[in-house]
């Protein structure tokens, strides 16, 4: 069993700790204290159950107070292009606090997995090995041959006799144009050829000598120079899985990024919170992200609306989703995929990425103001919606339809709960949810943690 010791000496603010790995000293007020030892140095914040640790690299410095950034307009000139609705350059967004987080965290997106490149690479290894195991040659189909054979021209046939004489037995009785294998031309009257498995003779005079020849046929064939092909490949594509598998580990190992959060039973019971929150607001029947708002004047022929909104519906939103495929933490991360960003939200922090890169704020840097908002809904109506009046497609100032269009739908207004989230590094994203007041408990929940860490840096700046 290990032994552990541990006293401290109060003095005021400040207090020297004796252990067993050393001395150190700590300053500051109950909820915010600086830690310095021999092992390294960390800020340890906690307070109304929120722990928070950070490792130092650099002396304390103190930070000037950041204000939230004022909510942009979401008007513009008529007849112009409008407010682009989206958040800066994603290198830009990182707070200070988050600064070496992000540079972690970025050093691992842009890491080149070694696996697959080199797995393939092996694997042509086994191909090459059989290429050179094989040999190619010629192999004869059919031989040069010079052959003679004896064509009986007679139109009436003739009679093969078993000896050269007019008067000998008649072996057979051959018919034109039969042709038979010569054995001998030695006579000046007779032909000696083959007839069955024995020899007889036709008169010259009723046979003729075709002379034939045929040239050699040969085809290529692949054939198997090493033995001991099998084995080979068996050993190469073992030694090929031995080392995919050593190269994944080492990239596990090289992507791997682990972040864990030290929770007492209070906090746990505060973080539960933050996730029954953002299942209220993945509750909501839709949720839209705004890309573009635009003033206009045409308020007939937009049935009365003094703004127009570009939005798109946001499907990706879930409970739990890793930022990267190694990303090792104990809490759920709650996720919501917009056009062109990702938002994950930390305990602490906002997690943004968009392609490969990622940037964060805390939530003391992060403004997420709400409202409620009237909204001529032209598409499917939400089932959780609250209608609060109609208006028509093309509607008089009156509030009357427009008789001069022979189909003027009417059109429901419904009161809807738009989000904007901002802070002085860039941010600028707008939500809005079909239903009313879907994110306040979740928006106020993160604004009560950034109030909280604005006191813990105040207390140890």
């Amino acid at each position: 069993m290990s032994w552990s010791y541990r006293k401290s000496i109060s003095a005021g603010p400040f207090r020297l700790n004796f252990s067993k790995s050393g001395i150190s000293y700590s300053a500051g007020v109950k909820g915010a204290r600086i830690n310095v030892g021999p092992r390294s140095t960390f800020v340890n914040l906690n307070t109304n159950g929120i722990s928070y640790r950070q490792r130092l690299s650099n002396p304390i410095i103190p930070r000037p107070a950041t204000t939230p950034a004022s909510v942009p307009v979401l008007e513009s000139i008529p007849g112009q292009i409008g407010v682009e609705i989206t958040s800066g350059a994603v290198d830009e967004l990182t707070d200070i606090d988050s600064q070496a987080f992000i540079t972690e965290l970025n050093e691992k997106a842009s890491l080149v997995p070694y696996t697959p490149r080199v797995t393939v690479f092996l694997l042509f290894l086994p191909f090459l090995l059989m290429f050179f195991s094989f040999g190619r040659r010629d192999r004869v189909i059919q031989a040069a041959m010079d052959t003679t054979l004896v064509r009986i021209f007679a139109v009436n046939g003739t009679n093969i006799r078993k000896e050269p004489n007019m008067k000998a037995k008649i072996l057979k009785i051959a018919s034109y144009d039969e042709k038979y294998a010569l054995i001998s031309d030695s006579n000046n009257k007779w032909i000696k050829v083959k007839v069955g498995d024995s020899a007889g003779y036709v008169s010259r005079e009723l046979a003729e000598l075709d002379r034939q020849s045929t040239t050699e046929i040969k085809e290529t064939e692949w054939y198997l120079i090493n033995k001991y092909l099998g084995y080979e490949v068996l050993l190469c594509l073992l030694c090929i899985g031995l080392v995919s598998i050593w190269l994944w580990k080492l990239d596990k190992k090289r992507f791997t990024m682990e972040l864990h959060y030290d929770m007492d039973a209070r906090y746990q019971q505060i973080y539960e919170q933050f996730k029954e929150h953002f299942n209220t607001f993945c509750k909501s029947s839709r949720v839209w992200q705004y890309l573009n708002a635009q003033g206009t004047t045409d308020y007939k022929r937009n049935a009365g609306a003094g703004k127009l909104i570009r939005r798109v519906e946001i499907k990706g939103i879930t409970g739990n989703k890793a930022p990267l495929p190694c990303f090792c933490t104990n809490v759920s991360i709650p996720c919501i995929s917009l056009q062109n960003m990702e938002l994950y939200f930390l305990p602490e922090r906002l997690l943004m990425k968009r392609g490969n890169v990622f940037a964060a704020v805390f939530y003391k840097n992060l403004l997420v103001a709400g409202q409620i908002t009237n909204f001529v809904e032209s598409d499917r109506l939400p089932s959780d919606a609250r209608v609060v009046d109609y208006t028509w497609h093309y509607v008089n100032k009156n509030g009357d339809p427009d008789k001069r269009f022979s189909y003027n739908p009417r059109i429901p207004i419904c009161a809807y709960s738009e989000y904007t989230f901002t802070s002085d590094t860039g941010i600028f994203e707008v939500l809005a949810t079909s239903k009313v007041a879907a994110m306040d408990d979740f928006a106020t929940f993160i604004k009560k943690i950034g109030v909280l860490q604005n006191l813990v840096g105040a207390n140890y700046q």
